[in-house]
C-alpha cells in the first residue's frame, strides 16, 4: 500500500521512517516535515492517490486541519496518528479526530505489523474508493511536435470510450489551435473562465464551453496576456473541472508560467510530447529534467509523435537520450492529419494509436487491439531507464 507521512516532529518522524522501512508491503512516497495549506495538501493526494497517511500528533491545530480536510475530501484514505506519549489523552484525541488507528513510540515491529494488517483489511473491503475522474495534461518538447494535434485525438477517443462528456481546455493562451483543430469558433475564452472561476456554476459553464459531440471545447481563444489571473483561479478551476468531467485533458503551452505550473500539479498525468527529430528529443531530455526538479517525475509519460520506419532513431535510443520509457507512439501521416485539420475531425489515421493510449491512460482494455509490428516494439517498452 501506497503511504504519505506528515510530521513536524523531527525526532518522531525520523523513527517512524525507519520502522516502516523495514516493513515490506508499505511503500512511503511522500514525506512531509510540516502540515501543509489546503490547496498543496490536496494537490498531493491527487498526484500521489495515497492509500494510508500517517500523522503526527504533537501539533494539535495543524494535525487537526489536515486531518479534517483528508476526512472531507479523501474520505477513502485511512488515517492514522502518530505520538511520542502513551498517555490516553493521545488516544482520545486519535477517536476525537475519528481516525483509523493510532501508534506511539517505540515503534515495535509487531504493533506496526497489526496496524497494517488491520489497514489492508479495510482497504480490501472498499476497493476503489477514490474517485475515478481524470486530468491530463499535454506539454510539447518544443513548438511543433504535434502536442495539441495529439491532444485534441487523445480528446476524441476519450469521448468515444467515455459514456458522458470529456472536456478539451486549450490553456495556450499566446499559440492555441484547439479551435481551428475542432474547426470551430466560440464567444468565450478560457480566460474568461479563469477569471470567474469563484462563481463558476452549471449556468455559467454551459455558456463558457462549445460543445462538439461528446466532447466540450473550452478554447485559448486569439492571444493574450491576462491580467489579475493566478495560482488561486487555475486552482479553482481544475476542481469545478475535476467535479464535472470524468475524463478531461489540457493542452499546454512550450513555456512554463504560473497558470500552466498550476495545471501540472494538479494532473493526474503528464504527457511529454516529442518527435524523434534530435532537436526535439533534446529539448524532452531538458524538460523531464524539470519536471524532476518540480517533483513531477513519477507523473511524466513520454509519448513520440510522427514514427516512421525510417526514422534514424529507434525506442530504446529515444529512451536512453531522453532518460523516460516510451509510453506510446503515433504514426507520422501529414496527408491525413492536415484533411483532418480541415474538416474539424479526428485523424482515421492517428484514431488506432489515440484508443491505444487513451486505453493506456484509464488502465481498459480494448476489445479488439491491433498494432503495427513496428509500433508494437516501439509502444510498450519496459522502464529500463530513469533520469541521469
Amino acid at each position: 500500500m501506497k503511504a504519505i507521512l506528515i510530521c513536524p516532529a523531527e525526532k518522531l518522524r525520523k523513527q517512524f521512517e525507519v520502522a516502516i522501512g523495514a516493513l515490506k508491503g508499505v511503500a512511503l512516497i511522500k514525506v512531509l516535515t510540516e502540515f501543509p495549506p489546503e490547496d498543496v495538501l490536496r494537490r498531493i493526494m491527487r498526484a500521489r492517490a495515497p492509500q494510508v497517511v500517517f500523522i503526527g500528533l504533537d501539533e494539535s491545530h495543524g494535525c487537526e486541519n489536515t486531518n479534517n480536510q483528508l476526512e472531507t475530501e479523501s474520505p477513502w484514505i485511512q488515517r492514522i496518528g502518530l505520538h511520542e506519549s502513551k498517555d490516553p489523552t493521545t488516544f482520545r484525541l486519535a477517536l476525537r479526530l475519528r481516525m483509523h488507528e493510532a501508534l506511539v513510540e517505540p515503534f515495535h515491529r509487531s504493533d506496526i505489523d497489526d496496524v497494517v494488517a488491520r489497514t489492508a483489511k479495510l482497504l480490501a473491503a472498499s476497493p476503489d474508493g477514490a474517485p475515478k475522474n481524470h486530468l491530463f495534461a499535454f506539454v510539447p518538447a518544443k513548438p511543433g511536435v504535434g502536442s495539441s494535434t495529439i491532444a485534441a485525438n487523445a480528446t476524441w477517443a476519450f469521448s468515444r470510450m467515455q459514456k458522458s462528456q470529456v472536456l478539451l481546455a486549450d490553456f495556450d493562451l499566446s499559440s492555441g489551435i484547439a479551435s481551428f483543430l475542432f474547426k470551430t469558433e466560440h464567444d468565450h475564452q478560457i480566460v474568461d473562465a479563469l477569471s470567474r472561476s469563484h462563481e463558476l456554476d452549471e449556468e455559467h459553464w454551459k455558456r463558457l464551453v462549445k460543445k462538439i459531440g461528446n466532447v466540450d471545447l473550452l478554447p485559448s481563444g486569439a492571444p493574450c496576456i491576462p491580467e489579475a489571473v493566478g495560482s488561486t483561479h487555475v486552482t479553482r478551476l481544475v476542481e469545478y473541472i475535476r467535479r464535472t468531467y470524468d475524463v478531461a485533458c489540457a493542452d499546454l503551452p512550450d513555456t512554463f508560467d504560473e497558470i500552466s505550473l498550476g495545471v501540472l500539479r494538479d494532473a493526474d498525468r503528464i504527457i511529454l510530447v516529442t518527435s524523434a527529430e534530435l532537436p526535439a528529443i533534446r529539448m524532452a531530455r531538458l524538460k523531464a529534467g524539470l519536471f524532476q526538479k518540480l517533483d513531477l517525475a513519477d507523473k511524466v509519460r513520454l509519448v513520440v509523435n510522427r514514427v516512421r520506419k525510417s526514422n534514424a532513431l529507434k525506442a530504446d535510443e529515444i529512451e536512453e537520450a531522453v532518460g523516460l520509457p516510451v509510453f506510446a507512439t503515433f504514426p507520422c501521416d501529414y496527408s491525413d492529419v492536415t484533411k483532418a485539420i480541415q474538416n474539424g475531425t479526428a485523424s482515421s489515421a492517428l484514431s488506432h494509436s489515440a484508443e491505444v493510449f487513451a486505453a493506456k491512460l484509464l488502465d481498459k482494455k480494448l476489445d479488439h487491439e491491433k498494432r503495427h509490428r513496428f509500433l508494437e516494439r516501439f509502444a510498450i517498452t519496459p522502464m529500463r531507464y530513469a533520469f541521469k
